[in-house]
């Protein structure tokens, strides 16, 4: 059962000095915790520990991360100095009151003291500081509707582009160092760090204990207020509640969380944003248990483990203190078996190799998962034997051979309706027995921890003791024992529902364990997951996991391959290497492998040694008894030549079918027939194309050129041409365009990103910024134009254009300027006939449409998702001045809200009638019936001038905000002279500088009110003209005009 047996001592758990008190802390399993069985308190105020099972344990091993993506939405603030641990930031003294500033104390200490005393291992004797173990790990982020993005720093889910996302998921699978990260992003803020210094409130919680609790402010009282506080609830809820407070929370362990399958749980409420909208949340959790239901300004972070860097970084600080040789020696080791490497891609599986190569001087080699826990499980139990008497060691023995209860009970825990990770102390006891629980408990297998009692203050004990293993993975190594024991004694005891119930994807383990624990259960284990769909990869998992030769496993090599084989880009190291050993493996035996499928993960074909390269640098070279190959692109473009794409087709002899999906993969135009060798032509392969955008080719062999082999039935046909693509994937483009026209389907649309040039003078064909020409399409419906300027001259050219195109209904202008009148004689009266629509989409909130009949622009439709907003800045160019002032005009004659007039540096003055604005510019602007808000910017206001502004609101009857940017402001203003009907009307005056106007006495007032004002529009340059703004005055006066939420968004 245990082939491997440590024999130092050195590496096992050492029973640690008693520390104090005991409190429920927000832990993970993957942290490291200060040393003790129970988790240990944070605050002088928490209440006696009870000696409960003799010495005390805590075994969890950390695990260490790199990032991906800033974190408040509207983090645009200054910086403000903070003092160290359990102390609160300057900035907070008039802003969070006594009780904030409490709070923040209470809860630097608990993390200062979980963060201050971590063990690297379980075995090892001495504590350490999170900073002193923690390493950076490869994390990869997705900003929401972004690009994903190595991350250079676990800082950058902070500050990065991802952090600009309220709500960010951090994905990772067991022992990847989840909880290490979220503990060292709660350190860093204890002390201050630069990345979280704008931080006021972190809060820290672990999710697993939070079950049956009905809010946010239950959860914070109940695991991180201490016994005694003065803090309530409700402080904790008006300090959550406060949009002026930066507060994050950290909730660790999503996947095991009790609640997460109640609808409508406070933590699916906070992620949705329907509860605390303006908190940012980073929540760690298992890859296959990701959240429903989260905020659409989500990113998505996942940890991708140690590298060869990162577990060098490790070993050389944390294993032996900067020794180079001895780190060259473990790091030798890590690469003299690949599949260990691959394992070791694991930050906790490397953790503990690392030390025990070191400490005990050996070199320890592992060929699965299941080996490596045998020797990690092992190592728990020989550290006490080595220390016991002759007499204490057969008991020890018989501890460690007879499990069976503790199988059973977890094996019951994760085949349960909801997964129960922790139990209640007597319970456990009694079904373990006393003196099993107290050893498992001892040697750290098992954790104690004090948790609230939900019946007190009705019983006198505030806090009561659960247990749990000091890792699930543990859990999932008992509960594989178990599950063995019912596939070899009783299959039929097996609920129907095993794989709902303890679903492959999420404790993937237990299925590898049970396959490397008995051999003839391995193929029983098989048959399981062949019953569930998308189990093949782990299923090749665990054929790795088997002890049989490899003559032994070719009945499941052959049925493993008989099914789609894939390989993704975010598979571990460890999984695309088995997958390629096993493809391999089958061709060198002559097995057909029916298809293999590379998911965003094929980089290039290596023609000189023929093989397949992927992201991972891993080679696939033995490919003759492939069959199907289909390949899917990354967001990178990667060119298979006409070269590559014949070397490939004749490596994989048996291969009767070429699929390349998605447009990043880019195949040659044509190949000519005389280069195809007549045995591969022979071979008739079907060689497809899928572009992703509706249509399927097929390359025909007899004359090298591609034809339309389908359409899409769930999909219209559209071509894409932006500037910034290849010419080969232009003349892509040019080509489909082409071929769809000569077969008659139709172009649902074509789109001109930023690569429309001109129109060619006969008209009959566009040219584009590349050279390349596009000419008349007859089957094309709609044509968009993008960030084009357009004269008048142009816009008739192309509307000719138009005319070679006798289907097209739809001429969409997106973003560009446009001639504000076209003359409508020089319009061709083909078109009206035809029915086409001219759109111009201006992104100001309204789309307007032109009249044929007098060549005037028309409000055509306002999108449902926007609010007509206007900006005229000083250097806008005059036709876009104009266009301007005609939205503004149009929108009051047909009753439409402007919500936002904003002029930029180019106010200049209102007529003595109190009828028009007068621009920097000379143009006007009359008084406008539907303005809701009027923002002036950086101009110098006088007396006169702003009693002017005044009158001039007055006649915009709807008007309910006037807003000064950055301008020089009379210091008082005669109430006499302000319009009494403005106050009636509920009129509010603001000054970013000032404050608000109060009519009665014409004085500026300060108010919570201006950190809530919003311009809702985006100006180029806001944010460096709020942040070069000296603002002056008390430091009461600078809080009070800190940059708006809304305004940062």
């Amino acid at each position: 059962m245990y082939p491997m047996t440590p024999t130092s001592s050195s590496l096992m758990p050492i029973a640690p000095e008693p520390i104090g008190h005991h409190l429920n802390l927000p832990m993970g399993y993957g942290a490291m915790l200060p040393s003790g069985g129970r988790m240990q308190p944070m605050d002088s105020m928490a209440q006696p520990r009870v000696n409960i099972a003799g010495s005390n344990n805590v075994v969890n091993i950390g695990c260490h991360v790199q990032s991906a993506t800033s974190i408040f939405p509207g983090g645009v603030r200054s910086q403000h100095s903070a003092s160290l641990v359990g102390g609160v930031p300057s900035h907070h003294s008039a802003s969070l009151g006594e009780k904030g500033k409490q709070f923040i104390q209470q809860l630097k200490r608990k993390y200062s003291t979980l963060t201050g005393k971590v063990r690297p291992i379980p075995f090892s004797k001495e504590k350490r500081t999170i900073e002193e173990v923690f390493t950076e790990v490869g994390i990869k982020g997705r900003p929401a509707n972004g690009k994903e993005t190595t991350l250079s720093s676990y800082r950058e889910l902070i500050t990065g582009p991802t952090g600009q996302s309220r709500v960010q998921i951090i994905e990772g699978e067991p022992g990847y160092g989840k909880s290490m990260l979220s503990l060292r992003l709660a350190h860093d803020w204890c002390i201050d760090e630069p990345h979280v210094k704008n931080i006021d409130i972190l809060i820290y919680l672990n999710l697993r204990q939070l079950g049956g609790m009905k809010s946010i402010h239950e959860a914070i009282v109940k695991c991180l207020r201490p016994l005694g506080s003065s803090i309530s609830e409700s402080d904790v809820e008006q300090l959550l509640l406060r949009e002026d407070i930066k507060t994050l929370i950290l909730f660790d362990a999503y996947d095991e969380y009790p609640d997460k399958d109640i609808k409508g749980n406070f933590v699916s409420q906070i992620l949705g944003g329907n509860l605390l909208p303006h908190i940012s949340v980073l929540l760690t959790t298992r890859s296959s248990c990701i959240p429903e239901e989260f905020d659409g300004r989500t990113g998505r972070i996942k940890l991708t483990g140690f590298n060869e860097r990162a577990r060098r970084e490790y070993v050389h600080k944390v294993v032996t203190r900067g020794d180079d040789e001895a780190t060259n020696k473990i790091i030798t080791q890590f690469n003299t078996n690949s599949i260990l490497g691959d394992i070791c891609q694991v930050p906790l599986f490397s953790v503990i190799y690392a030390h025990s190569v070191h400490e005990t001087g050996r070199d320890i080699d592992f060929s699965s998962v299941t080996t490596f826990f045998e020797y990690l499980v092992c190592c728990f139990h020989v550290h006490a034997e080595n220390k016991g008497t002759e007499e204490e060691r057969a008991e020890f023995q018989k501890f460690r051979d007879n499990h069976d209860e503790l199988d059973e009970l977890s094996y019951e825990a994760l085949s349960a309706e909801n997964q129960q990770l922790t139990w209640d102390e007597e319970i456990t006891v009694t079904k373990l027995g006393k003196e099993f629980y107290k050893r498992h408990v001892d040697i750290g297998i098992l954790v104690e921890e004090e948790v609230l009692n939900s019946s007190y203050p009705k019983q006198p004990n505030p806090y009561k003791v659960e247990v749990r293993f000091f890792h699930k993975l543990l859990t999932e190594w008992y509960a594989a024992h178990h599950l063995v024991k019912l596939l070899m004694s009783s299959p039929s005891s097996l609920p129907e529902n095993i794989l709902d119930l303890m679903h492959p994807s999420d404790l993937q383990h237990v299925y590898r364990f049970a396959c490397g624990l008995d051999p003839l259960a391995a193929p029983r284990v098989l048959d399981l997951l062949r019953l569930k769909e998308d189990c093949n990869s782990l299923a090749v998992l665990c054929a790795l996991e088997q002890k049989d030769t490899a003559s032994d496993v070719l009945d499941t090599v052959c049925d493993l391959v008989s099914r789609d084989v894939r390989i993704r880009r975010d598979d571990s190291r460890l999984l695309q290497r088995t997958t390629l050993e096993l493809v391999q493996r089958a061709c060198e035996h002559g097995i057909p492998v029916s298809c293999l499928r590379l998911e965003s993960c094929f980089r290039r074909f290596d023609v000189t040694n023929s093989c397949i390269v992927l992201e991972s640098d891993f080679r696939l070279a033995n490919m003759k008894h492939l069959k199907v190959l289909h390949m899917t692109g990354w967001y990178t473009d990667v060119e298979i030549t006409r070269d590559k794409l014949l070397g490939l087709l004749q490596t994989c002899e048996g291969l009767t079918e070429l699929w390349v999906d998605f447009d990043s993969i880019l195949l040659p135009l044509s190949i000519p027939p005389e280069t195809i060798p007549p045995a591969l032509r022979r071979r008739n392969i079907n060689i497809l194309y899928d572009r992703g955008n509706g249509l399927v080719y097929r390359l025909s062999f007899d004359h090298g050129q591609w034809e339309i082999h389908d359409q899409h039935a769930d999909q219209s046909f559209y071509v894409e041409i932006d500037q910034g693509q290849s010419q080969l994937e232009q003349e892509w483009c040019l080509q489909e365009l082409k071929m769809a026209a000569e077969a008659g389907v139709t172009i649902c649309a074509l789109l001109l990103g930023v690569s429309f040039n001109t129109v060619a003078d006969n008209g009959q064909s566009i040219i584009l910024t590349s050279g390349l020409t596009i000419p008349g399409l007859p089957t094309l419906q709609e044509l968009y134009i993008e960030e084009t300027n357009i004269n008048q001259e142009m816009f008739i050219k192309i509307l000719s254009y138009v005319k070679e195109c006798p289907q097209m209904t739809w001429l969409h202008f997106v973003d560009s300027q446009l001639p504000g009148v076209v003359d409508p004689e020089q319009i061709p009266s083909q078109l009206k006939q035809q029915g086409l629509e001219v759109l111009y989409d201006r992104r100001s909130g309204l789309v307007y449409r032109l009249s044929f009949d007098h060549g005037q622009w028309e409000i055509h439709d306002q999108r449902a998702d926007s609010s007509l907003n206007v900006s005229i800045d000083q250097s806008d160019s005059q036709l876009e001045q104009e266009w301007c002032l005609q939205e503004l005009k149009m929108a009051a004659e047909a009753g439409v809200k402007i919500h936002v007039l904003s002029l930029v540096d180019s106010f200049n003055t209102v007529a003595d009638n109190s009828q028009l604005i007068t621009l920097t510019s000379g143009r006007t602007i009359p008084v406008l019936q539907t303005l809701l808000q009027l923002d002036i910017w950086e101009t110098d206001i006088n007396q006169e001038m702003f009693i002017k502004i005044l009158s001039y609101v007055k006649e915009c009857p709807q008007m309910t905000t006037l807003l000064f940017w950055d301008s020089q402001m009379p210091d008082v203003v005669d109430p006499e002279q302000i319009p009494s009907q403005l106050e009636q009307r509920g009129l509010k005056v603001h000054s970013w500088k000032h404050g608000y106007l109060d009519f009665e006495t014409g004085r500026w007032k300060l108010s919570d009110r201006v950190a809530k004002i919003s311009s809702r529009i985006v100006v180029k340059g806001l944010y460096q003209r709020i942040l070069s703004t000296n603002f002056g005055g008390s430091e009461e006066t600078r809080q009070a005009q800190e940059v708006p939420p809304e305004v940062d968004g």
